[in-house]
């Protein structure tokens, strides 16, 4: 069964991007990055309503003024990330490839497919938001969720949609 996209005027949409076998360079590639997604704004016009940053993969929700543009903003920042990454990481990378993704020009910086969850209302909305913010603590990057710099965790506390203890395990009471 093929899997269907729904592209739908006025959903916010759920999306995941994978390095390339996991390769944690995002991160170390911070700057470059915010520069992809800033490129992709001025080209396309979507809200980036939520962010998470991790070393190996991107987390976020967008509402796209038109719902078929976020396949375009996705392609977009992956291409501006690759443009942007020096010649010798790319050559590095490239060197690792198959045969048959060096052939179509897989960049080996990235993951060819993504994940997508159509956001079908507030509660949804509400549990991948929830989702995005507590994923570093969940890869133990953190033990806080406001302690993760390369997140939209502190414009949702600024927001009142989170405390700022939310997802504080460091500061647990201890039941022993």
């Amino acid at each position: 069964m093929k899997y269907r996209r729904i592209f739908e005027n006025g959903y916010s949409y759920f999306l995941t991007l994978v390095t390339h076998e996991r390769k944690p360079l995002l991160i170390e590639h911070i700057n470059l990055l915010r520069y992809a997604v800033k490129l992709s704004k001025e080209k396309y016009d979507y809200i980036l309503d939520a962010i998470v940053i991790l070393p190996d993969h991107i987390h976020m929700i967008i509402t796209p003024e038109i719902a078929t543009d976020y396949p375009k903003v996705i392609t977009h920042i992956k291409r501006s990330f690759v443009y942007g990454v020096n010649e010798k990481l790319e050559e590095d990378f490239k060197s690792q490839l198959s045969n048959s993704k060096y052939k179509r020009k897989h960049s080996g910086i990235w993951q060819e497919r993504y994940y997508e969850h159509t956001i079908r209302d507030e509660q949804d909305f509400k549990t991948r938001l929830d989702y995005i913010h507590f994923n570093p603590v969940k890869h133990q990057y953190v033990t806080a969720a406001k302690d993760w710099e390369h997140s939209s965790f502190n414009k949702f506390i600024k927001l009142g949609e989170y405390n700022i203890g939310w997802c504080d395990f460091e500061n647990d009471i201890d039941f022993e």
